[in-house]
């Protein structure tokens, strides 16, 4: 399809982290998954969407560079499979031309589906202060951003519920520590120093 590969249904603008080319992080779901990746050329599918994918969609990197990066590191990665499934599965960037809805989860979901947080200094219930997961802080602050068009998907709906149980002041800090984040890593610090 012709202009796939720019399409930022999200309006995402962040570059891709630097870590994702060195795995120098101490998120451990990421540094694990980076590292493999970076060692083997491969991941599963599973550590493709709901850690790496799932990462820069809601930090917010624009897709085409999660595209371009997913391309260049996984060895079975061929593009008329891999850009649908990279741009539009787990970016989101078609606005739901190949999935219904965005897939985004917060680090609880992967302290559920794997051991990766048994090993972290961050806490995957916690979404600010110093031991606040990156995902739970970037996760509520994905919701608060697109809760207009996430609103009016009903897979979305429980979702975006749960945002009114988030005061003015959680959702406040929930944007700043996030915008911390976004900040830093589009520098070059290291992930470490994000919630320091």
């Amino acid at each position: 399809m012709p202009g796939y590969a720019d399409m930022n249904a999200l309006g995402a603008g962040q570059p891709l982290p630097a870590f994702y080319w060195t795995g120098d992080t101490e998120m451990a779901c990421l540094r694990d998954a980076l590292g493999q990746t970076l060692r083997l050329g491969y991941a599963h599918h599973i550590q493709r969407l709901m850690v790496t994918g799932l990462f820069a969609l809601m930090l917010g990197v624009r897709p085409r560079e999660v595209h371009e990066w997913y391309l260049a590191v996984y060895v079975d990665a061929v593009e008329w499979v891999e850009l649908p499934n990279t741009l539009g599965m787990s970016q989101h960037g078609d606005g739901g031309l190949m999935a219904s809805k965005p897939y985004i989860a917060t680090g609880k979901y992967i302290q559920r589906m794997s051991n990766y947080c048994a090993g972290c200094r961050f806490d995957p219930a916690e979404a600010t202060g110093p031991k606040a997961c990156p995902f739970t802080t970037l996760y509520w602050d994905f919701l608060l951003q697109h809760e207009p068009m996430l609103r009016k998907n009903q897979r979305m709906a429980m979702q975006v519920r749960n945002l009114a149980r988030l005061d003015t002041a959680r959702r406040e800090a929930i944007q700043a520590q996030a915008a911390q984040i976004r900040q830093q890593l589009a520098s070059g610090k290291a992930t470490r120093e994000s919630n320091q």
